[in-house]
């Protein structure tokens, strides 16, 4: 299996169940290069008889608003097989910045750009959760873009800037710790462990959670009897109590799509990404 992103303990976790459902072992091989780019390649390119499966997270989808020559298509290259997570991704602020999401809209509508937000580079998830906020409420923030969403904590934290779009396994520490507050969910309902933080949706009229997904992918032609072989295998471990558990510990929630609910999202996602690309004017490299 060729895997690229930073949950890699729960996919690791996820393949080991899998294996056992299997009679057989699922080895993961970590291809971290070019944001997924790397993995992706190495199985559209593989034969379709179920031995090489990917691991991905949206980065899928998105690369081909970023990069002007993508060497392969997440539709065409590659037969969705199941989804299994949507990552938790949080607003949080520094302690002297806004209080709430309401109160950092109000703000960037008041003083247009002074507000700043992180997030981990141009086009990605928290990124265009970013533009979409503003796109719907008129507000106009000040995005900074790093290359990792560590980096943009590390600025907050330091009040180098004022509200950071990461996720929340990334925020948690900081927020436990004092340095840095809540103000709502990327996603499009609450999440379990925090309760008391609202989600966008609440206060953004016409908001949608950008892909946070993490999915299964084989490569283009993988047949239906392979397909629905893994797709069991992968649900029977995300059912299993420990797993869930530690997947929500780590800022997951587990989803319940296969495959055509799986080609339906990124198809849905491809739409929503478009129209906020264009908005935003932002170009392929």
């Amino acid at each position: 299996m060729s895997y690229a992103g930073s949950t890699e303990p729960i996919i690791r976790l996820i393949n080991q169940k899998l294996g056992e459902s299997l009679g057989q072992p699922v080895i993961l091989e970590p291809q971290p290069g070019a944001n997924g780019s790397v993995a992706a390649g190495i199985v559209a390119r593989a034969a379709p008889d179920g031995y090489t499966v990917l691991s991905a997270n949206a980065a899928l989808i998105i690369r081909r608003f970023l990069v002007k020559d993508v060497p392969w298509d997440p539709f065409n290259d590659f037969t969705p097989i199941r989804h299994v997570f949507d990552s938790v991704g949080v607003i949080v602020a520094h302690p002297s910045g806004p209080s709430s999401l309401k109160e950092m809209i109000d703000a960037a509508k008041q003083n247009p750009g002074k507000l700043s937000f992180g997030s981990n580079g141009i086009g990605s998830a928290y990124h265009m959760a970013g533009e979409q906020i503003q796109l719907l409420t008129g507000a106009q923030l000040l995005h900074v873009a790093y290359k990792a969403s560590p980096q943009a904590m590390t600025d907050l934290i330091a009040g180098r800037i004022q509200t950071a779009f990461s996720g929340y396994s990334n925020t948690r520490p900081f927020v436990e710790a004092g340095k840095a507050r809540f103000l709502a969910t990327l996603n499009n309902s609450r999440f379990p462990l925090i309760p008391q933080v609202p989600s966008v949706k609440e206060v953004v009229s016409g908001y949608q959670s950008p892909p946070l997904w993490g999915a299964y992918f084989g490569p283009a032609g993988l047949p239906r009897p392979i397909v629905q072989r893994l797709y069991v295998g992968i649900s029977k471990a995300i059912a299993m109590p420990e797993v869930r558990a530690i997947m929500e510990k780590a800022g997951l929630m587990p989803a319940t799509g296969g495959p055509e609910e799986l080609a339906a999202m990124m198809k849905s996602d491809v739409e929503q990404l478009a129209r906020i690309v264009k908005a935003a004017g932002i170009q392929p490299e």
